[in-house]
C-alpha cells in the first residue's frame, strides 16, 4: 500500500508540476561522440584503444526539490583504434578487432543552476563492465570497475515539459584483477540530449 501511494504521489507531482520548471519526474536520453580510451595490461601483454568513441546514456529519476534531481544512470561506450602488444612489441591492430565496448550502471544527481538560463551540472558514481569480441578473445568482465562521471551543459525548452540540450561529459573508471591485470577507461564526449521534466 505504501508503495502504491508513493507511486501515485510521484506521478501526480509530474503531471501537476508547473510548466517550464524542473520538478516532478526526470528522464534524460543522450548520445554523442568524442574521445574514448581503454587499457588492459598485466605487465606482459597489453590491449589499448584510444580514439574516436561513441556514447549512449540515459538517466531516470525525480526532483527531490526544485532544480535538483536524483537518478539512476545507464550508459554504453564503444571504443576504436585498437592495439595489442606483448612486452611492448605490437602484435596486431585495428582490423583484427570486432567490438570493444563498456556498459555503465550508477546513481547520480543533476542540478539546474537557477537564473543561469537552464544550465546544469551532473555527477554520477557507479560501476563499469568491459566487453571484448576479437578473433582471439571473447567475453566480458562484469560490472567491476569503479567509475565516476561529471557533466556540464545547457538545455532549451521546446515545450512545457521537454528540453533539448547539449553537454560535455567526462567519465573515468578502473579496477584490478589478479588474473587479468589492470583495467582502465576514460572518455570525453560531446552529447546531445532530450529531457522530460
Amino acid at each position: 500500500m505504501k508503495r502504491l501511494v508513493a507511486i501515485l504521489l510521484l506521478v501526480s507531482s509530474a503531471l501537476f508540476a508547473e510548466p517550464f520548471t524542473h520538478e516532478g519526474v526526470f528522464a534524460n536520453a543522450a548520445l554523442g561522440l568524442g574521445y574514448a580510451s581503454f587499457e588492459n595490461t598485466d605487465g606482459e601483454a597489453s590491449l589499448t584503444a584510444d580514439g574516436l568513441g561513441a556514447k549512449i546514456h540515459g538517466k531516470l529519476g525525480f526532483f527531490v526539490v526544485r532544480d535538483l534531481a536524483l537518478h539512476a544512470n545507464l550508459g554504453y561506450v564503444m571504443y576504436s583504434n585498437f592495439r595489442e602488444a606483448r612486452y611492448g612489441l605490437p602484435l596486431y591492430v585495428d582490423h583484427d578487432f570486432y567490438v570493444m565496448s563498456s556498459v555503465y550502471l550508477g546513481l547520480g544527481a543533476t542540478y539546474y543552476i537557477p537564473k543561469w538560463q537552464n544550465m546544469f551540472i551532473s555527477g554520477t558514481i557507479g560501476t563499469t563492465g568491459y566487453s571484448l569480441n576479437t578473433r582471439r578473445e571473447y567475453g566480458n568482465t562484469g560490472l567491476k570497475a569503479l567509475t565516476m562521471a561529471a557533466e556540464i551543459g545547457k538545455e532549451w525548452w521546446v515545450s512545457e515539459r521537454i528540453g533539448l540540450g547539449a553537454s560535455v561529459a567526462f567519465e573515468t573508471g578502473d579496477y584490478w584483477s589478479d588474473r587479468d591485470g589492470v583495467f582502465r577507461s576514460s572518455s570525453l564526449m560531446l552529447l546531445f540530449s532530450v529531457t522530460f521534466n
